[in-house]
């Protein structure tokens, strides 16, 4: 039986993911929403005065995005396999909070960030991604409890 803890964890870290899913989805078919043009998506959003990602790339976050929805919902179940990817997945966002944008942004060998970047990392991105891993991480307790 999951505590309410776990609920909410899995509550938490499912409709986060779903939505950097759905935001990523609405970024391949080229929109620059909520920016109001691609130059200043890519500011907030990639760090620099490029442009977006391809479609193909960003079509991979969003499948990879919704594809961990689909595990923090437990449409894979409880076992050990699935609770090892909450927690990996877990480690992932709680590194990027601790982190920050900038060292994401060189990990995936895109140029420093820029100011705007920058602001919105400390205000949103690197909060979201600290909730969004604790969450998984506490729902990675799930189904522990009836085995042991």
């Amino acid at each position: 039986m999951r505590t309410a803890v776990e609920v909410t964890a899995r509550v938490i870290s499912t409709l986060g993911l779903a939505g950097v899913s759905a935001l990523h989805i609405v970024w391949a078919a080229r929109s620059p929403w909520p920016a109001k043009n691609q130059k200043q998506l890519a500011e907030a959003v990639v760090g620099s005065h490029s442009e977006m990602p391809g479609t193909a790339p960003t079509l991979v976050v969003a499948g990879g995005t919704a594809g961990a929805a689909l595990l923090a919902a437990g449409a894979f179940g409880d076992g050990r396999l699935p609770r090892l990817g909450l927690r990996a997945m877990g480690t992932v966002m709680l590194a990027r909070g601790v982190l920050g944008g900038g060292a994401a942004l060189v990990a995936m060998g895109l140029p420093p960030a820029g100011g705007t970047f920058q602001r919105l990392d400390r205000q949103y991105y690197r909060p979201l991604t600290l909730v969004l891993g604790t969450a998984l991480w506490l729902a990675s307790l799930s189904g522990r409890r009836a085995r042991g």
